[in-house]
């Protein structure tokens, strides 16, 4: 993909998401973005550059906001998520092998770990 569609596939993600260019602007800065609202709007024009790491940024600032319009369309599903009881279990479960270790290379059977040497 080109420079310019990137830049175009943006503006029309920024349009879908009905973000003015200042809306995204401030999403931009708060990820860590460095350009000001002109060099944005000059990139979603496809008249100025943006290095690779602040296309980066500006795309995940359009990705999340397109996430939170469209969040309160989304249809819930019909399996409950796991109850408190299951994921206790589950837990449990894996502190027990966190605290196994490693398995001994040589094959032999597991010694549970006693702690810092």
């Amino acid at each position: 993909m080109t420079s310019e569609e990137h830049s175009r596939r943006m503006d029309a993600a920024r349009v879908r998401a009905e973000l003015t260019v200042p809306d995204l602007w401030l999403r931009y800065v708060a990820l860590g973005g460095t350009g000001d609202a002109f060099d944005l709007d000059g990139y979603l024009q496809g008249l100025v550059p943006l290095d690779v790491f602040q296309q980066d940024v500006l795309a995940q600032a359009i990705n999340e906001a397109l996430e939170d319009r469209y969040r309160a369309y989304c249809v819930p599903l019909s399996t409950p998520p796991p109850d408190d009881a299951v994921i206790q279990r589950l837990d449990r479960l894996i502190d027990g092998l966190i605290e196994e270790g490693p398995p001994d290379p040589g094959g032999g059977p597991h010694q549970p770990r006693r702690g810092p040497a």
